[in-house]
């Protein structure tokens, strides 16, 4: 092309491109055969790459997590230098923080150390990680199944103890109270009857 924005334009989108292929191969282990063009403009390949982009994150979850981020926080994808400090807190401030988490840092800084030294696995073990997806995600659907029926069980055996405390043992109980309330009627005639015996005696 003669036109120099056209030429600048379609270098940043093959740049683009180059980009979006390394994250697909990141994600999920293998390239698409198809490429764009060269030979097509800036404003067709650019739908192209958008399109090839929406179809990448249809397919993959960590990459809708991911445009997910930063629509709500984009500014933890924005750098920013060394000398700034992204904070309005008082220098004082940030050196309390600084000093209450310095044991931490020999830590993390082995930690890092160790997650460099880990190798990178292959594309092969990548892609069958994401075989695994749809297993996964049986099981998944299973464990939920389980935990609404331990939830329904958990009801019906709460049900149950409610029924058996309301039918026993507090039918039990006033049952009890009621006997004991008869025992102490008999009782009371009992003791008015003998009195009654004793005083006829006595008037004899």
């Amino acid at each position: 092309m003669d036109n120099t924005f056209d030429i600048t334009a379609l270098e940043t989108i093959d740049l683009l491109e180059t980009r979006l292929k390394r994250i697909e191969y990141a994600v999920c282990g293998h390239v698409d055969k198809a490429t764009i063009h060269n030979n097509e403009n800036a404003t067709k390949k650019l739908a192209e790459l958008e399109h090839s982009l929406h179809q990448l994150a249809s397919k993959s979850r960590v990459i809708q997590d991911l445009l997910r981020l930063h629509s709500r926080h984009p500014g933890l994808f924005q750098s920013t230098k060394d000398s700034e400090i992204p904070t309005s807190l008082l220098p004082t401030d940030l050196l309390h923080i600084v000093l209450a988490s310095a044991s931490s840092y020999p830590s993390t800084a082995s930690r890092l150390t160790s997650i460099m030294d880990a190798p990178v696995p292959t594309a092969n073990l990548s892609a069958s990680l994401i075989d695994l997806q749809p297993r996964l995600a049986k099981v998944e659907s299973l464990q939920a199944a389980q935990n609404a029926d331990l939830s329904l069980l958990r009801e019906r055996t709460a049900a149950i103890i409610q029924r058996w405390y309301t039918v026993d043992v507090l039918r039990a109980g006033d049952s009890w109270a009621e006997l004991e309330s008869r025992v102490e009627d008999v009782e009371r005639g009992v003791r008015r009857a003998e009195k009654l015996r004793r005083e006829d005696e006595e008037s004899l």
